[in-house]
């Protein structure tokens, strides 16, 4: 008898084993976000330029704007990070250049999901806003300056910074010519030097140093580009705060640096 009343609880424990399935659960570190879960929500709009460089609802519109390539969603085992979230990410990065580890301790999430981020925005800028908010030189155009500066005769070779027609809004390194005989070269020249300024203060990364690899610097300097034309386009506010002192600017600066940096524009605008 008790052979048998044990053989029945075996038999019944190896059902009940058997029909039991483990719940699935979402792995992942359990990282604290307090910062961008309960005190970004209540920033102001200045305290939104102060940090991201743009207002909330800029913001917003950025988001909308890129989330047909950024959306992603739940797996079974891992929960995505928002979409809004990872928009912030990257722009910190760009805004500041901060360390990937000092960023992900501030979001609440891991090194690698810091740089995805940073990569996966800028892709998706490339993608969705360069295009609209940069305008490239195409061949015609540059035909069109050669023939001008050929009869033009007085002209300087160089490789600047262009602008576009509205003050304060960079485009992309291009190689083309400042003629001397122009009375406009004066008031061009400041509105190029203006842009650049602007550019690096509002968007630091493209004014320190930068150890990504090639392929990301490229991309994040055009995204750097698309996103001050964008906070133009809206009216954003610039902070004074944010000019490089000139002292700033060159501080670090090595002997040959300037070649370095014309050899460097000269392959980014090549593979453009």
């Amino acid at each position: 008898e008790d052979k048998r009343i044990q053989t029945r609880r075996r038999t019944r424990m190896a059902l009940l084993l058997r029909n039991y399935r483990c719940k699935p659960s979402v792995w992942a570190f359990n990282q604290a976000s307090l910062w961008w879960d309960f005190i970004v929500p209540a920033f102001t709009n200045v305290q939104w330029v102060q940090n991201f460089r743009m207002f909330e609802e800029t913001f917003d519109f950025l988001c909308i704007k890129l989330r047909p390539v950024m959306e992603r969603q739940n797996t079974t085992f891992r929960d995505c990070v928002p979409l809004k979230k990872r928009a912030a990410i990257a722009l910190w990065k760009l805004a500041t250049a901060s360390g990937y580890r000092s960023i992900g301790h501030l979001f609440g999430v891991g090194i690698t999901t810091v740089y995805r981020c940073v990569q996966e925005f800028c892709a998706a800028a490339e993608t969705l806003l360069v295009p609209e908010l940069i305008r490239f030189s195409d061949e015609e155009r540059f035909r069109e300056m050669a023939v001008h500066i050929e009869n033009r005769g007085k002209v300087v070779e160089c490789v600047y910074w262009t602008a576009r027609e509205l003050p304060g809004k960079p485009l992309l390194v291009t190689a083309g010519y400042y003629i001397l005989g122009d009375s406009t070269y004066p008031f061009r020249t400041l509105v190029v030097e203006n842009a650049f300024g602007r550019l690096k203060g509002q968007w630091r990364s493209v004014l320190k140093r930068n150890d990504c690899d090639i392929q990301l610097v490229k991309s994040m300097v055009l995204t750097c580009c698309a996103l001050h034309n964008l906070c133009e386009d809206h009216g954003e506010t610039y902070e004074t705060s944010w000019d490089v002192p000139e002292a700033a600017a060159e501080q670090g600066v090595e002997e040959g640096s300037r070649d370095v940096r014309d050899g460097l524009m000269q392959y980014l605008t090549y593979k453009s």
